[in-house]
């Protein structure tokens, strides 16, 4: 092929290419339109959360599960509605989709650290859940200790409630904070 037929077809090329282009950007630009319209808007980070079933997924170790039974007992008292394993669970459902289900269906989180629960894999998991929804929803993740324990980095980073050896009316005054807590954001 000599040079005029080269130029030709190379010019023959990029003709082409531009009217495919221009001929796409209509098109394009309608798809976009129809796509922008179905797809929701981002969370707005200064918004409540949403209200969902319960107020609080309560993750723990159930060799805390008396302590943790009184203490969401006391929170129910104060007129909150708790999600714990064996409420949001129900006989053959298998265990990881009723515990997901009960996190994503609470409002907020709360772990109850103790050298139990900080030894559980199972916990572990809830608290990674738990931690990454505050991020990403700003959903309330409350610490609350039980027995003594270091605290993990990120739950570090929260005011945490403290329930260790303290009497009762502090239990109690307490447990009212972690309930005002609960509401004032739900």
């Amino acid at each position: 092929m000599d040079i005029a037929g080269l130029t030709i077809a190379v010019i023959s090329a990029v003709a082409g290419i531009a009217g495919a282009y221009f001929a796409w950007v209509p098109v394009r630009d309608r798809l976009s339109r129809r796509r922008m319209a179905h797809t929701p808007a981002p969370p707005d980070p200064a918004a409540p959360p949403a209200t969902t079933g319960y107020d609080v997924f309560i993750s723990y170790a159930h060799e805390d599960g008396d302590l943790v039974r009184d203490l969401a007992e006391r929170l129910r008292r104060r007129g909150l509605n708790i999600a714990l394993d064996e409420v949001a669970l129900t006989p053959g459902m298998p265990l990881v989709h009723g515990v997901e289900e009960a996190i994503r269906n609470s409002s907020h989180g709360m772990l109850v650290f103790s050298p139990a629960s900080m030894a559980s894999g199972w916990v572990r998991n809830e608290y990674y859940l738990l931690m990454q929804r505050s991020f990403e929803t700003g959903r309330l993740f409350i610490p609350v200790l039980v027995k003594d324990v270091d605290l993990p980095e990120f739950a570090r980073t929260r005011f945490y409630s403290d329930l260790r050896d303290v009497s009762e009316a502090t239990y109690d005054q307490r447990v009212t904070k972690l309930a005002e807590a609960l509401r004032r954001t739900a």
